[in-house]
């Protein structure tokens, strides 16, 4: 299956860059194509079926509650203020292990001034830990492009850990670390900013609360674990978006590259341990078909009709390939990320390890825990496939990969690794809501996701 999922995601790629239109989101697509017809056939006949059938459980719920209108109802439960400028709502982030978290998200529009937002989200995790972030943004500064905002985090964990991949060594460690960040910026031209960042963080590390033993070693010893010291990272960002919405974009993209420059303070008595880290991001959305991506009201009514209250039978008839190709065909979305991050050390060994590159979650293994593989060096490229079953649901498959080294001329095939899967996900234009998916890799590997927090942040 995963072969299949390559082959469809490389031709929807390529498809995307020779048919889509720089100035639309609405792409036309001779149907007779005999190429469009060719490499289409396992996506009709094989994976959109196949999908569909999987995960028909939960169309019924999900048509239900966009035909009740319930996704409007609970946005004006959580908007307050005569502007609605406040938004307050719960969050979760399902995952099996200590990872998961319940909390909420507070958005608070002109709090202060004109074009300004405050956010405030803390968690409390299965295993008795919490954190808390707040970050506020100011944009229109004296009636310019110039922005600034400012990020405050605070975490207390107990039993935090660290898995030094090339090693296959996991660290414990306690955490109560403070991250202060501040940045500005302004327009550069068009729809191209650049920021500049400065940061104080606090690192705070202790002995491990549980009865994990905590390892000695030299690269213990060198990479700051059991040690207070503080870092200041100093950042310069380019950034580029030209997406048509922020969570149900069909066309567009997200780019950014940075360069930061880490001094740190003294630990073990030493103060060489300072670090460079170069990182790029790019992200381009493609609409895939002769149809507008989003369902207009009548569409979603006339789906919603189709959907409720279906019996087996029914169901089977919906995934007849000629009705998914006429649905689905016209109606897809294809977005590719392609991430990278290289943390240069200015003596080797000896940078902390919260300076390593991390590749597990989103950057773009799902299967994965964040940070389940480490190294100086990461990089990975996410393909996602989605496809709207109603006006504010999208189903999705997605297959990616990433790879990690501790240097560039040491990469190796061992450690590449994969995930793919499929899901589901709910959101309105600017508002995302929850996503569920099943991620695997390998034959046995399996990771169960439901979270508030979208794909490409």
């Amino acid at each position: 299956m995963k072969r299949v999922l390559i082959f469809i995601f490389l031709f929807a790629f390529c498809a995307g860059a020779q048919e889509a239109s720089s100035d639309t989101s609405i792409v036309n697509v001779e149907n007779k194509s005999r190429i469009l017809t060719f490499v289409s056939w396992p996506f009709v006949y094989i994976i959109q079926p196949t999908v569909e059938f999987l995960i028909y459980p939960v169309i019924p719920p999900l048509i239900y509650i966009s035909r009740e209108d319930l996704i409007e109802r609970g946005a004006n439960l959580i908007t307050y203020g005569e502007k609605k400028q406040i938004t307050f709502y719960p969050t979760i982030d399902a995952h099996l292990g200590s990872s998961a978290n319940i909390g909420f998200s507070y958005w608070h529009k002109e709090l202060i001034f004109d074009n300004d937002n405050m956010f405030l989200s803390p968690h409390r995790y299965v295993n008795g830990d919490w954190d808390a972030t707040i970050r506020y943004k100011k944009t229109n500064i004296l009636g310019t492009s110039f922005y600034s905002r400012w990020n405050m985090s605070y975490r207390e964990y107990g039993n935090n850990s660290f898995r030094n991949s090339l090693e296959g060594i996991k660290y414990y460690y306690a955490d109560s670390s403070v991250n202060l960040n501040s940045y500005v910026g302004f327009n550069l031209s068009g729809i191209w900013d650049l920021e500049f960042g400065i940061s104080l963080n606090f690192h705070r590390f202790d002995f491990p609360s549980q009865e994990e033993t905590p390892i000695s070693g030299e690269y213990i010893f060198n990479r700051g674990f059991y040690r207070n010291f503080e870092s200041y990272p100093l950042t310069i960002s380019l950034l580029y978006n030209s997406l048509d919405e922020p969570y149900s974009a069909t066309s567009g993209h997200k780019f950014s590259v940075a360069y930061s420059y880490v001094p740190i303070s003294s630990y073990n008595g030493t103060r060489d341990h300072n670090y460079h880290v170069a990182e790029s991001r790019f992200v381009h959305y493609s609409l895939l078909g002769n149809k507008s991506y989003a369902m207009t009201v009548a569409e979603s009514n006339a789906n919603r009709e189709k959907l409720k209250n279906l019996t087996f039978a029914e169901a089977i008839e919906i995934l007849n390939p000629i009705n998914v190709k006429e649905v689905i065909l016209d109606r897809r979305v294809l977005i590719t990320q392609l991430k990278t991050r290289y943390m240069i050390e200015e003596n080797k060994g000896k940078a902390p390890f919260v300076a390593m590159s991390r590749l597990g979650g989103n950057f773009p293994l799902r299967a994965y825990s964040d940070g389940f593989f480490t190294g100086a060096i990461v990089a990975g490229i996410s393909n996602e496939y989605r496809w709207p079953i109603d006006r504010y649901a999208d189903m999705l498959i997605f297959n990616e990969y990433g790879i990690y080294s501790d240097d560039l001329g040491h990469f190796s095939p061992f450690n590449l690794r994969n995930s793919y899967g499929f899901g589901f996900r709910v959101r309105t234009p600017k508002f995302f809501i929850s996503r569920f998916s099943l991620a695997f890799h390998g034959l046995q590997g399996i990771s169960v996701i439901l979270t508030t927090k979208s794909e490409y942040d």
